[in-house]
């Protein structure tokens, strides 16, 4: 009924009026016609999925002039005996307090990408919150009168842009102001906003069935709109690398751009029987997800175009939003039914039970940066939040003693070595794939290995190229590239899919390459070498973008250690001079004077998730967390390592901070500076490298004793869980 609300918003002389209330007399007769067309709606079956359907190239390639006619009578259902995934299996989402304080409809919501404020918007205009307190943060964002239909933040959070009647506007989020003057130039309301992920584009889309470009900073249109729907565009979405932007529309079709050409990209998706009120790519960019009239939800595949099994069919009557969790393993949808589903995307089938709570449609959905928040907007005037929680580990009583042991060392919260990969050569380095399916080590034997986690197996033959020991590797944000250095002054780009190397290797280091890191953003490679420079390379042309620093890097000796700060705006390098440095990478020079403090060479450093805290540590045998805002120490180091602390990693969720010495692993919580419980022993030789796996739950670490282990995280600890399902 939110559409039929909306369109009652205006008299018949096109003037804004006051809608009716939810539930309002008014609206009797248009719900007894939505009943009726409900009730002729086929029942959807659970049945056993077939395989997909073949798609002929009439199905994808004419340009149809009205929305296809319905032709799936009897959608398949969702196989009801499959079981879901062992990583959903102890989590669920509990109900948090509403946020109130809205009139009528709110129709969208986003989190800073830091995590810290919630926009909500809706007809009563726009709002930010404190997701933590679910306080309201200052006064309402006033513009003009009228529904505020989506809002979006940058991806460095410094930027939060709006859709309204009269076009889009850009505010400052720290003093809720608005931006410069508004975006115009659609005919009619902006239905939709969004930033690329590069934060160097804003889409807008409107009821006029056009896409527009503009340069946020400028708050100039680029280039010509695109055009070819034919219909009101509700949705955009860029896609995780910016190379495609999304768009759905009300004529029943989705379609794929160039945001640097404006033109198509291949043929549009149009299995939808009804309007399309929602697009999202997964977060490696392999999938898209729809959402539309017709009540379904579709998977694509982003490369192809074309639809991965069968529609998702749970919701009874439209479907409107859609939204992957950062690491990708789970998909919330709502609908007109009032309730939210979360879906495993691997699988296509339910995971637990509906959300529930909101008194009426829900049109918006959204994940906390950290996944341990799901953000909701709903016709009955108001956002809700969901905290993902852990649920108790059952004890099976029909396993062996040693089972039930495991489990129940587990569900306390002990950390559990598992069986280690035996590599046979020293291994320096180690990095989880963001779907978290592969692991990748390299080391002394100047090969490159991939595994999987779970089973512990080899993937594939090594890669092989280097012509000396490999040092660091690193995924890039899609997992699509995988980057490796060495001591043969080289930099190596791989196809984790094929094992292939992508193009020639990177040159002109001069002597090993000790790290290397991809910008969240993926639009820079980040290396730093016993040459004493740090290099910036662009990994989708493999050039060279330029040194760090007038004089290269600053440090006084070799470099050891590099990372990008999460909105890609600072990188951080350590060297042997015992400083790390910030720079600004758009610029390559130095921000603000070096980090010191430590009594020798610094070895690593990592941000935490929402760049809060940076953490440093070296020979001293310290670690050190700094606030890379204002260059400051947070707190006392901290001690306890026996001998100099090789490498750090924050768990995804940032709150833990893992610590590697000569033989030990530590864990520390992040917010208090405390150890977590005791130090993890089972390596015979030094500890080089640590990563978390992007859901939290495993750490693996490699040593120059020839193995890489794997160990359990503390599962069950209600608000340290991981990150994301």
């Amino acid at each position: 009924m939110w559409l039929v609300r909306t369109l009652l918003s205006w008299d018949r002389f096109g003037r804004e009026c006051t809608a009716p209330d939810y539930g309002a007399a008014e609206l009797d007769e248009w719900y007894e016609r939505w009943a009726a067309i409900t009730a002729a709606r086929p029942t959807r079956r659970r049945t056993p999925a077939a395989a997909p359907a073949s798609t002929s190239s009439e199905d994808q390639g004419a340009d149809n002039e009205a929305v296809p006619a319905p032709s799936i009578l009897e959608p398949a259902g969702i196989e009801a005996s499959a079981a879901p995934r062992l990583v959903h299996r102890f989590v669920e989402f509990a109900a948090l307090q509403a946020l109130t304080g809205y009139k009528s409809s709110v129709l969208a919501v986003a989190f800073s990408p830091d995590g810290t404020l919630l926009a909500t918007a809706g007809h009563d205009g726009a709002q930010l919150w404190d997701p933590a307190t679910r306080q309201p943060v200052g006064d309402p964002l006033t513009g003009p009168p009228g529904s505020v239909f989506a809002v979006a933040f940058s991806p460095a959070g410094t930027l939060l842009a709006t859709a309204d009647h009269d076009g889009a506007q850009l505010w400052d989020p720290a003093t809720r102001q608005p931006v410069g003057d508004p975006l115009t130039g659609h005919r009619g309301p902006v239905r939709a906003v969004a930033f690329s992920p590069a934060g160097t584009l804003l889409a807008t889309t409107g009821d006029d069935g056009t896409v527009r470009l503009w340069d946020p900073a400028t708050r100039q249109l680029v280039g010509d709109p695109l055009t070819g729907h034919r219909g009101a565009v509700f949705a955009v979405a860029f896609s995780p690398d910016g190379t495609l932007v999304a768009t759905a529309s009300f004529d029943g079709t989705v379609r794929l751009w160039d945001p640097a050409t404006r033109q198509l990209v291949g043929n549009r998706l149009t299995k939808h029987q009804g309007s399309v009120y929602a697009v999202a790519f997964s977060p490696d960019g392999t999938l898209v997800a729809t959402a539309s009239f017709d009540g379904t939800v579709r998977l694509w595949d982003a490369v192809t175009r074309q639809p991965l099994g069968n529609p998702l069919i749970d919701h009874e009557g439209s479907v409107y939003a859609v939204a992957f969790s950062p690491a990708g393993t789970l998909l919330a949808t709502t609908g007109d039914d009032g309730t939210v589903r979360l879906w495993d995307p691997a699988t296509r089938q339910l995971v637990g039970d509906p959300l529930t709570g909101h008194r009426g449609a829900v049109f918006a959905v959204a994940f906390s940066p950290a996944g341990t928040l799901l953000a909701t907007a709903g016709d009955d005037g108001m956002a809700r939040l969901y905290e993902r929680r852990a649920l108790p580990l059952p004890l099976p009583s029909g396993e062996s003693l040693a089972m039930r042991a495991l489990v129940h060392a587990v569900q306390q919260g002990h950390q559990v070595a598992l069986p280690a990969i035996e590599a046979k050569y020293p291994v320096f380095a180690v990095a989880f794939s963001p779907a978290g399916t592969l692991l990748a080590t390299a080391g002394h034997d100047r090969t490159v290995r991939l595994w999987d986690p779970v089973t512990r197996q080899l993937v594939g033959n090594p890669l092989t190229g280097h012509q000396g020991p490999v040092r660091a590797v690193a995924f890039s944000p899609a997992g699509t590239l995988l980057a490796t250095t060495g001591d043969d002054g080289t930099v190596r780009l791989w196809d984790p899919a094929t094992r292939e190397p992508v193009g020639n290797p990177l040159t002109g280091h001069q002597g090993p390459v000790h790290a290397v890191a991809f910008s969240p953003d993926s639009t820079l490679l980040a290396t730093t070498g016993y040459d004493g420079t740090a290099r910036l390379w662009n990994p989708a042309t493999r050039q060279p973008v330029g040194l760090v620093g007038n004089p290269p890097t600053g440090h006084q000796g070799p470099d050891h250690a590099v990372a990008f700060s999460p909105d890609s705006t600072l990188l951080a390098t350590t060297g042997y001079d015992g400083t790390a440095r910030l720079w600004n990478p758009a610029t390559r020079q130095l921000v603000g004077d070096p980090l010191t403090g430590h009594q020798g060479a610094v070895y690593a450093v990592a941000f935490s998730p929402e760049g809060s805290l940076l953490a440093t540590a070296g020979l001293d045998g310290t670690v050190r967390l700094w606030d890379p805002a204002t260059r400051q120490l947070v707190g006392d180091p901290l001690t306890g390592h026996q001998g100099p602390v090789h490498a750090v990693a924050f768990s995804p969720a940032g709150t833990l901070l893992a610590s590697v010495d000569e033989s030990t692993v530590r864990l520390w919580d992040a917010a208090t500076r405390e150890l977590v419980g005791s130090a993890l022993a089972g390596h015979r030789g030094v500890v080089v490298a640590v990563a978390f796996s992007p859901d939290g739950t495993l750490l693996a670490t490699a040593s120059f004793d020839g193995t890489v282990r794997l160990w359990t995280t503390r599962v069950t600890a209600s608000r340290a869980f991981p990150r994301v399902p």
